[in-house]
């Protein structure tokens, strides 16, 4: 028996269901119909693929040869539920390469924030989790059960940074935390946002006028 691989794959279910959960709480009193199951894999499967389409967007822009999404797939003996790969980039990219896609789920985040308003659908609050959240979790079995899986994007973003496992998780977190706040408080005028271009990237606080 593979100890190890049961208590990542014990872990890795257990936060599918923790998502369920905490979707069905945020949402109005009713009984848990098929339906919501639907609308959550929609949603799940909406954010992962436009995340790795962050990726991809990155990838074109810095020149980068032979990019490909993956997904339900491994590689170099870790498994991956979306992957994004490429043949080269310039060196200078790989940071922005490794952040294009929480960047691109910012954008997924402020598109269900105002769905989520308009419609509080089952769908618009699953989306709106998956996005916030996701980057958080990512970064937590980044850190403590995959810290060696080369491709994991929070482990590259270590890998071109030098920052420490505890300084990235307080990043994360702060801006989990901040979208967090917005989603209860709607006059709160401010975002956190993962900025990139070809060459750098930074984590920032936008106040939209």
């Amino acid at each position: 028996m593979n100890t190890t691989r049961d208590i990542r794959l014990a872990l890795a279910a257990g936060g599918v269901v923790i998502w369920l959960i905490a979707v069905k709480l945020i949402q109005p009193a009713h009984a848990f119909q098929f339906n919501d199951i639907v609308s959550i894999g929609a949603a799940y499967t909406t954010h992962l693929v436009l995340h790795e389409m962050g990726h991809q967007a990155v990838a074109q822009d810095a020149g980068a040869t032979g990019s490909e999404m993956h997904f339900l797939t491994k590689k170099s003996g870790d498994f991956y539920v979306g992957l994004s790969t490429y043949q080269s980039i310039p060196e200078e990219s790989r940071l922005p390469y490794a952040l294009g896609g929480e960047r691109m789920a910012g954008f997924t985040f402020d598109y269900a924030l105002k769905s989520h308003r308009k419609q509080p659908t089952t769908y618009n609050k699953a989306l709106l989790f998956f996005s916030g959240a996701d980057f958080l979790v990512y970064t937590l079995v980044s850190n403590y059960l995959y810290p060696d899986a080369r491709m994991y994007d929070p482990n590259l973003v270590r890998k071109e940074t030098g920052c420490s496992k505890e300084l990235l998780l307080s990043l994360v977190l702060g801006k989990t935390l901040l979208n967090a706040y917005r989603v209860a408080n709607p006059k709160a005028h401010f975002a956190p946002e993962v900025w990139v271009d070809d060459k750098r990237a930074a984590l920032l606080l936008r106040f939209p006028f």
